[in-house]
């Protein structure tokens, strides 16, 4: 990626291309670019144009190389073509639109008025346009023989690579890379569906709503339309959360799945607070709660609020090693061995148990041989 500061007068004068307003005309607007950067507020926007008048256009326009896009500027070009201001450009070379969208995110989250969620949101959209085309990548790294690895899992490796990488960037952790890219998914949904104005009202917290709220009013976009949608959302705006919705019967879909893997959130469930931060593999999804399997029980009904997802290399695998750690809880309990159950409560609270280091499975296959399993 190359940038070229275009030139219309001698380099020793000015090394930006001055655009004067009869030229406007020539740049053109992607929606897709455009929407990534949330709009001004009304107020902001006033002040933003009260000081073009007064001062000029100062900072550049960020623009596509041979493509006349723009990348960086959508505020001031719209103000200075309606107000006749002159305008400098500054063009960049991008070898493609999943480049061109990564600037434009990275360029955003350098500003320092980037709320949590607008971050949470840009950091989603490049890590899925990072991620690059499924089937291009399955073709350079695909298994070479039937006893090698599956595309599945040669997947699962690619994108686990591009979450590290973005996690080592931002400083977050990988886990945090995959949420936000759900979380981008659901709000790229919900503007789709209800519009551009939506997500960006709920990008400002206006209404305020969890990321359960957005992942589940997602769902129902998905399951039952954006009729209800709508109406669920306008109910939010009037503080009634979507959790009560649920409460209150309304048709609004569990958000969960079988055989996701979650993390036991304790809270308003007094059963649950010995579990709570422990694993759990979703065994059956109803209308508004869930059957799970721990590794030392099973509950028939939990709560949606009660669960949250967390990251897993493999469920299959996951589910695997849920059902090893049961099978020795099971004889580790009556045994009253405490110090082998101590070991099993530890390996129910580790992060992934699709994901054991190599000390954990050693552990774990010296009890399975300890008790003859």
């Amino acid at each position: 990626m190359s940038i070229n500061l275009a030139s219309t007068i001698p380099d020793e004068q000015q090394n930006l291309q001055l655009i004067p307003p009869s030229f406007s005309q020539e740049l053109q607007i992607d929606s897709e670019f455009k929407n990534l950067i949330p709009p001004l507020s009304v107020e902001e926007k006033t002040q933003l144009e009260a000081n073009l008048k007064e001062f000029g256009c100062i900072d550049p326009l960020v623009v596509w190389e041979g493509k006349s896009i723009i990348l960086d500027g959508h505020n001031r070009y719209e103000i200075c073509t309606k107000n006749q201001i002159p305008y400098k450009i500054v063009e960049i070379d991008m070898p493609s639109r999943d480049d061109a969208i990564c600037w434009i995110v990275n360029n955003q989250l350098g500003r320092r008025n980037t709320t949590p969620e607008v971050a949470s949101y840009l950091r989603g959209k490049r890590y899925l346009h990072l991620k690059g085309n499924r089937e291009d990548n399955l073709k350079q790294n695909s298994p070479k023989c039937k006893f090698c690895t599956s595309e599945e899992e040669v997947e699962d490796a690619i994108s686990m690579d591009k979450a590290k990488s973005l996690a080592t960037e931002y400083k977050v952790s990988p886990r945090t890379i995959k949420n936000d890219a759900k979380l981008s998914q659901a709000l790229d949904t919900l503007a789709d569906a209800l519009g551009e104005k939506v997500k960006h009202s709920i990008l400002s917290r206006s209404p305020k709503m969890t990321k359960e709220d957005i992942l589940s009013l997602a769902q129902v976009v998905h399951t039952q339309g954006s009729t209800l949608a709508k109406q669920i959302f306008d109910n939010k705006q009037g503080n009634k959360s979507i959790v009560q919705q649920i409460k209150d019967k309304q048709r609004v879909p569990n958000p969960r799945i079988v055989g996701e893997v979650c993390q036991i959130i304790s809270k308003g469930d007094p059963d649950l607070k010995q579990y709570s931060r422990c694993w759990c593999i979703i065994n059956a999804v109803n209308l508004h709660s869930c059957a799970i399997k721990t590794w030392k029980m099973d509950f028939p009904t939990v709560k949606p609020e009660n669960l949250e997802p967390t990251y897993t290399v493999s469920e299959e695998i996951a589910a695997q090693n849920c059902q090893r750690i049961r099978r020795l809880a099971d004889i580790v309990c009556k045994d009253g061995e405490t110090t082998h159950i101590a070991v099993l409560e530890a390996l129910s609270r580790i992060h992934d148990p699709a994901n054991l280091t190599s000390k954990q499975e050693r552990i774990l296959s010296f009890l399975e041989k300890e008790y003859d399993l």
